[in-house]
């Protein structure tokens, strides 16, 4: 109520005592009075003090009340289990007597004032009846010199219960918690763990001035079968010193050998001293445990935990056989896979595979290694013994399922599984090239896509060159930059021989002779200032990559020179075509070369056609197969000619690439529907 720090209180002339403090009544010094002055000087009037004491100056002008009231006790006239359920007798003792009270009131409801008359009864006891546990009283002294005089309070919302029958006595009995460690520190006590001697469950995670160090340590009591308990409290009396660290009780019905590993329902948090008697009739199930936690990373309770006991007024649950809590670190991180090819052949399931899994760290705790595939042989670092190596797997090929498990000790039960890709060891084609890369579209002049509108995102572009003689099957196949997949090919992209593909950013790909697609995550990403643009196939496996710097920053494309073989450069600093992009084109402004329409082994016709056919006629009189994709790489007729001919009248207008091959010749052309 006041600064009381080397000071003094003195009680304002004609206050008259009573049961409550009131600061009203008091005078106040304030803090340090007391400093540089001798309490018995010469004079004996402590007149060197900073603040004189008013020693004998109090005066009092009225008649003190006669009676001072004592502290209330309760008297249970029931006792059944429940909150506010019982009736209550509040007692209140007083001592002396005053002729000048005229009454004795409560404001309670349905309270009735009994007892003594204090008016002419000393020393006695005022009663009020009619109330229920959880109920507010007050009791009012009325008139003469006690005139306003009163006191209150609640009565306990248990406070008539029977006692609970003891289950386990975990001070005295032979059951007690487990006391389990998740997280030590250099406390000076058992590293700020809890600990158990002569009753008494302690903690104490402070280690030294200055340290903050994680502390996590749990009482853990299970498992209890809670069938046919219908209430169980937890009663202990705590001891807290220092007021930092709280405790947590909780319980959970499935407890995963270590508190940090399990789901916890929380019951209560303490932070205070006290006798606490907690509710755990909440929990059900025939496995349940009770847990005790404390937690911190700095300031640190010094906790002790006496006279513990689990009482039920019904039934007490059972206690089984408590496991061992293991709260051991596993050392030892597994990485992700790599697959080593044996061999590289063309087709799914056909090539041998290593997989190779990558580890951290090591742990001297396990006790072996082992997989469910049968025939696999697994090889490789030792990681009892060897720090960051590398686990093998022998024996697998493509498409075949894998797992590796650890055993024994703190790692014990750690698992990864994988499936081989049934095509990761196909050879990977030489024939894609990246020809060209733009990562910053000008504002005004950056129209690249050709749908009318300059875009900093939808214009940027990634083109790509088929340089081999056949088509390139490229579904599936990415294209991403250093943070992630930008686009995948769609099913059906064949990318024909000597021919472009370009992937743009977003917009209306407008104009463009050759194939071109949309980023299917909406953007192709470059950054201006440098980036990597990565080609993988539908297995993973990169199939060209290339990275750039500053250079792409310019509001230009960059571009090679010469075309698929050279290196890049600012396409403004082409040496014979400086312009800022050629998308679906080659960087120097010059044609592809392609075949004529009427060559040696095929001849189509008309072309273009507006007849719903065209003519296919051949050197030889073996079967033709034609495939027709159109611009996108999708095919949309795959058939046999029949009697020289191929019916298009399916086809839009557009232009189109057929694909024709006689016996083992393959000859790709355009063809052209108006």
């Amino acid at each position: 109520a006041w600064d009381y720090l080397d000071g003094w209180a003195y009680r304002k002339d004609s206050q008259s005592p009573s049961t409550t403090f009131n600061s009203a009544d008091w005078d106040f010094s304030g803090a340090n009075a007391l400093d540089g002055c001798d309490l018995v000087d010469d004079t004996g009037t402590n007149a060197g003090c900073a603040s004189v004491f008013p020693i004998g100056t109090f005066t009092y002008g009225g008649t003190p009340c006669g009676i001072s009231l004592g502290t209330a006790t309760y008297t249970c006239t029931s006792n059944t289990i429940g909150d506010g359920n019982d009736t209550v007798t509040v007692e209140i003792p007083y001592t002396g007597s005053d002729s000048t009270i005229t009454s004795v009131t409560t404001t309670a409801q349905g309270g009735t004032v009994g007892g003594d008359d204090p008016a002419t009864v000393a020393d006695g006891t005022i009663t009020i009846t009619g109330l229920v546990e959880s109920e507010a009283w007050d009791i009012t002294i009325n008139d003469g010199n006690c005139d306003g005089t009163t006191v209150s309070g609640t009565i306990p919302a248990a406070e008539c219960d029977p006692t609970p029958s003891t289950c386990y006595d975990l001070s005295g009995g032979p059951e007690q918690f487990e006391t389990v460690a998740v997280t030590p520190n250099n406390g000076f006590a058992n590293n700020g763990m809890w600990s158990f001697t002569g009753g008494t469950y302690s903690v104490n995670a402070y280690c030294g001035s200055g340290c903050d160090e994680p502390v996590e340590t749990w009482l853990i009591l299970g498992p209890l079968d809670m069938t046919g308990v219908t209430d169980l409290s937890l009663i202990f009396d705590a001891a807290e010193n220092f007021t930092q660290t709280d405790l947590v009780v909780a319980y959970t019905d499935s407890y995963m050998d270590c508190p940090t590993g399990s789901s916890w329902t929380t019951v209560q948090t303490l932070s205070t001293s006290g006798n606490y008697s907690i509710d755990l009739s909440a929990a059900s199930g025939t496995d349940v445990f009770i847990g005790i936690q404390y937690i911190d990373d700095a300031g640190y309770s010094d906790w002790d935990l006496t006279n513990v006991e689990l009482a039920a007024f019904g039934n007490c649950p059972v206690l089984g056989t408590p496991p061992a809590s293991n709260c051991a670190v596993c050392d030892l991180a597994l990485g992700t896979e790599a697959y080593n090819c044996q061999s590289n052949t063309t087709g799914n399931d056909n090539d041998t595979v290593i997989v190779e899994i990558p580890y951290t760290g090591s742990e001297n705790t396990i006790t072996s290694l082992s997989t469910t595939v049968q025939g696999v042989t697994i090889g490789g670092d030792d990681p009892t013994t060897v720090a960051d190596g590398t686990i093998t797997l022998s024996g697998l090929s493509e498409g075949d399922a894998w797992d590796l498990t650890i055993n024994g000790g703190d790692c014990d039960g750690t698992t990864v599984s994988g499936t081989v890709p049934s095509a990761i060891c196909d050879p990977v084609t030489m024939d894609l090239v990246i020809n060209e890369i733009h990562a910053d579209p000008d504002s005004t002049n950056g129209d690249a896509n050709g749908d009318g509108t300059a875009n900093f995102s939808d214009d940027e572009f990634v083109e790509l060159f088929n340089i081999g003689s056949t088509p390139l099957d490229i579904s599936g196949y990415t294209i991403e930059d250093a943070a992630s997949v930008r686009h995948t090919f769609p099913a059906s992209t064949i990318l024909p021989a000597n021919s472009f593909i370009t992937v743009f950013g977003g917009g209306t790909p407008t104009g463009f002779s050759g194939l071109t697609q949309v980023a299917s995550s909406g953007s192709v990403g470059l950054n201006n200032s440098g980036d990597t643009v990565t080609v993988r196939n539908s297995s993973g496996s990169e199939v060209v990559a290339y990275t750039y710097g500053s250079e792409g920053g310019s509001n230009q494309s960059i571009a090679r020179e010469p075309d698929f073989t050279g290196a890049f450069i600012q396409h403004l600093s082409h040496t014979t075509n400086p312009v800022i992009f050629t998308p679906d084109s080659k960087n120097d402004g010059t044609t592809l070369s392609i075949n004529d329409f009427d060559n040696q082994l095929f001849n189509l016709y008309p072309n273009p056609t507006t007849t719903g056919y065209v003519n296919i006629i051949s050197n030889s009189s073996d079967g033709i197969q034609a495939q027709v994709f159109d611009i996108l790489g999708k095919q949309v007729i795959n058939n046999t000619v029949s009697n020289n001919r191929l019916n298009v009248s399916v086809l839009n207008a557009g232009i189109y690439i057929v694909k024709l091959t006689q016996n083992e010749a393959t000859i790709t052309k355009k063809l052209v529907i108006k």
